[in-house]
């Protein structure tokens, strides 16, 4: 009789641990589910406010009469029915054409480039145009065309960057005494000629100094030197000026 009573107490023990066992996972399972049901209402919630600001947003567009949705104009258009960034291209895109204009009347276009880029308009100028071999002194003719294409820039808002480089050649003056200094000299006198251009506001420009280290050709011939020292005048995009500014100190 011990033995029997023995076995049926390790069979009830046996239970009761199988059923602790089950009750914990029923808990663990009704836990997740409610997690499951709070999130899925969180993201019906979700969706159905986008919905009710999309349809507020285009029923206010088409009350005042504008191709442009509230809440996905990257900003104010400077030409009616155009949303910010199709203004800034379309201005752009003029700017570029009249500056080449300006450069195919003054019969520079083998020493001047104009070129888009992701940054914005650039306009390439080679050094040998604007100053003499080692120096940063803008020659008289150099400072008139640069005047010229200032009064094309003033046309737009957008900020400016002067970019100087020069070729992998040494130099070790008392005035100079290396290609950093050099290049930083060459922007910052073009820059002085820009600023005093009437109607660009100086707070539109910044100067950058790059040396020798960022080559557009082989440093190893006459050839690709010269084409190395150059200033170029990119105007930037204004989401690439609001970059700049954000990572500024």
């Amino acid at each position: 009789m011990n033995e029997i009573w023995e076995k049926e107490t390790e069979n009830e023990d046996g239970g009761n641990e199988n059923a602790g066992m089950m009750r914990w996972l029923i808990t663990y399972a009704d836990l997740i589910t409610l997690l499951l049901a709070f999130f899925i209402v969180l993201y019906a919630m979700n969706r159905t406010e986008q919905v009710k600001f999309s349809l507020v947003s285009q029923a206010l567009a088409n009350q005042f009469d504008s191709k442009s949705i509230i809440g996905q104009s990257p900003g104010p258009s400077i030409i009616n029915g155009l949303s910010g960034t199709h203004a800034e291209l379309a201005s752009l895109n003029r700017l570029e054409d009249e500056l080449q204009q300006k450069i195919n009347q003054a019969h520079l276009s083998q020493a001047v480039s104009v070129t888009s880029n992701e940054r914005g308009v650039e306009v390439s100028l080679n050094a040998s145009l604007l100053f003499a071999s080692g120096s940063a002194k803008v020659s008289p003719q150099a400072a008139s065309l640069l005047s010229q294409l200032g009064n094309v820039l003033k046309t737009v808002p957008n900020d400016i960057e002067v970019a100087g480089y020069t070729d992998s050649t040494p130099i070790r003056t008392a005035q100079y005494p290396s290609n950093w200094q050099l290049s930083a000299a060459r922007a910052a006198n073009v820059v002085y000629i820009l600023a005093h251009v009437p109607g660009i506001n100086p707070s539109r420009l910044s100067i950058a100094a790059f040396g020798h280290y960022h080559p557009i050709a082989s440093n190893q011939t006459p050839q690709g030197r010269q084409l190395n020292r150059r200033v170029n005048i990119l105007v930037l995009r204004s989401s690439v000026a609001q970059v700049a500014i954000g990572n500024g100190p």
